[in-house]
């Protein structure tokens, strides 16, 4: 069903692929390159604070290019070892004087992937900062650009700056300018998917130097599709890179005599305007699934100007690729049928090319599992997981699953791994979450205390011992081993708040209040209304009415909003 990278992803169990559909993009984008000795940075680990965690998208990169050097930079330290063709530093994506020294000791790189921060603001700052030193027929890649819709990482619904999308979206209208801006006038390409924007850096190959020679309309090479023409009935068939069954001419005052068609080619020639947007929906509207609208201009500079209704309307389209993520926080966004129907758009030099096809993968911010998209690819992980005898994916896998509320294959894949000797954080957290929803409180102990062997003073594990260990009525063993995670990491939540209640349990009703009130916090707003109440309970157990009265009263002012 899926591409070797997809399978790398799987196994690997990085959630490009699962929670999001980026791999069979990426394999479309990069496949060229596989068996060169590129250089590719990836911009984020993985793993958050965790110095042990994530590398698994840097582990798929290592394999897919077999003759590749892979560099990952994160703003946290991260000490895994991914073997000697990969290294891992530390540094910040916007500090230009550490992507300099990165650049001159690991680069030109050929390939670049933001899966930093997704702040607006840092992935435009990254493309200035890294794009002019991109090798010549590089890629860039931005992930997760559907934080340009999300406020709290600097999105909006009006694409206000400094956004991901508008600004590539203009880069895209602006291709043909002339400039000696390198960040415009090196740009060959631009191909937006769900979520994600690729560009590529003069000069290009062959393959991807039209929008006539471009990879998609390759895919039609014996497939026997049908061709439409609309203005110029002169075009000569050989400059398409695939033999058409059929083909026939359409005029611009008839864009219905083109339904049906597996590809349609709108020849742009002089002065001619071509199409309005309107004419250019409707052909979209009748074009078979899984086929292409390719615009072609023989005067690009006017034709696909920044100020021609043609690109506004591209730019339109180009933003509601991501329509799913902008109705997460906008429902009431202007999202027209169609949008759901155009899987990506390119823009080459000389053309714009759309591609008819399903586009409604879920948010990873609303995730459906339900959804057909995601279903399917669900069912993909599980056939490449069938007889996979390593932890990452399966873990992946697992984590998907049981946070989707698939709790029985979650169980059984968290059953299987036990077998495999496993010694990830996912693992110990899952199966020590599961062994105590199903009252195995030996085995939950057991699981809780080769975690903290592993990851020693670890939160949550610490929390999960001591949750057991007072369970089995050893309140003094598990205050014992919370406080040396406290003592640790003053500011782990969990382990403030659960120790906050063991002092209560035990009577330490003063510490049990002191550190309740520095729990409120720590946890996010939506939360410290639950937070308060407990505090309140505390204080109700000192006899300190009043004080339990007011946090009370806090507790309901929060809930209220």
């Amino acid at each position: 069903m899926h591409d070797q990278l997809t399978r790398l992803a799987i196994l690997y169990g990085t959630d490009k692929f699962g929670y999001h559909d980026y791999t069979p993009n990426y394999f479309r984008l990069l496949r060229h390159m596989q068996d060169k000795p590129i250089k590719l940075l990836e911009i984020g680990v993985g793993g958050y604070a965790d110095a042990d965690r994530g590398g698994q998208s840097l582990e798929v990169w290592r394999d897919f290019f077999p003759n590749g050097e892979v560099t990952g930079i994160d703003i946290q330290e991260k000490t895994m070892d991914l073997g000697p063709r990969v290294k891992i530093l530390r540094g910040s994506q916007v500090d230009p004087d550490f992507l300099k020294e990165l650049v001159a000791q690991r680069g030109p790189f050929d390939v670049i992937v933001d899966d930093g921060s997704h702040r607006n603001e840092h992935v435009v700052e990254s493309y200035k900062l890294l794009f002019p030193s991109l090798a010549p027929g590089g890629v860039y890649v931005a992930e997760d650009v559907q934080t340009s819709f999300f406020p709290r990482f600097g999105g909006s619904l009006e694409l206000t700056a400094p956004n991901s999308v508008g600004y590539f979206g203009d880069l895209m209208a602006r291709m043909n300018e002339e400039s000696d801006d390198p960040l415009i006038r090196d740009v060959a390409a631009i191909k937006r998917f769900h979520n994600m924007v690729a560009l590529y850096k003069k000069p290009m190959t062959v393959d991807q130097a039209s929008v006539l020679s471009a990879e998609r309309l390759a895919d039609f090479q014996g497939k026997g599709a049908t061709l439409a023409i609309m203005g110029d009935p002169g075009f000569d068939l050989t400059r398409l890179p695939f033999a058409p069954g059929s083909h026939r001419h359409c005029g611009w005052d008839n864009p219905a005599a083109a339904k049906g068609a597996d590809v349609i080619l709108c020849c742009l020639r002089g002065d001619a305007t071509g199409p309005d947007g309107a004419t250019v929906d409707a052909l979209l509207s009748g074009l078979n699934d899984g086929g292409l609208l390719v615009l072609h201009s023989d005067q690009p500079k006017g034709h696909l100007s920044s100020s021609s209704p043609l690109m506004q309307h591209a730019q339109r389209r180009f933003t509601q690729v991501d329509h799913v993520e902008m109705v997460v926080h906008f429902p009431k966004a202007p999202i027209d049928d169609l949008a759901g129907q155009i899987y990506s758009v390119e823009r080459h030099l000389d053309g714009l090319l759309y591609l008819k096809a399903p586009n409604r993968y879920p948010s990873n911010f609303g995730y459906d599992i339900n959804n057909p998209q995601a279903a399917a690819a669900i069912a993909h992980m599980a056939e490449v997981l069938a007889d996979a005898t390593t932890e990452g994916g399966l873990m992946a896998y697992a984590g998907l699953l049981a946070h989707h509320d698939r709790p029985e294959p979650a169980r059984e894949i968290i059953l299987r791994l036990s077998d495999m000797n496993p010694n990830s954080r996912e693992y110990f957290q899952m199966a020590g979450t599961l062994a105590k929803e199903e009252k195995r409180l030996s085995d939950a102990h057991a699981i809780y205390t080769a975690a903290l062997k592993e990851f020693p003073l670890g939160s949550q594990f610490s929390v999960g011992l001591a949750g057991i260990l007072a369970n089995q009525k050893h309140p003094a063993e598990a205050e014992a081993v919370l406080r040396a995670s406290y003592d640790h990491n003053p500011r782990a939540r969990a382990v403030v708040a659960q120790l906050a209640r063991m002092c209560s349990v035990i009577g330490k009703l003063d510490e049990a209040i002191e550190l309740g009130r520095k729990s409120i916090n720590l946890f996010p707003v939506q939360a410290r209304s639950q937070r308060w109440i407990i505090l309140a309970g505390f204080y109700d157990k000192a006899g300190r009415a009043d004080e339990a009265n007011a946090a009370r009263e806090e507790a309901a002012r929060l809930a209220e909003g």
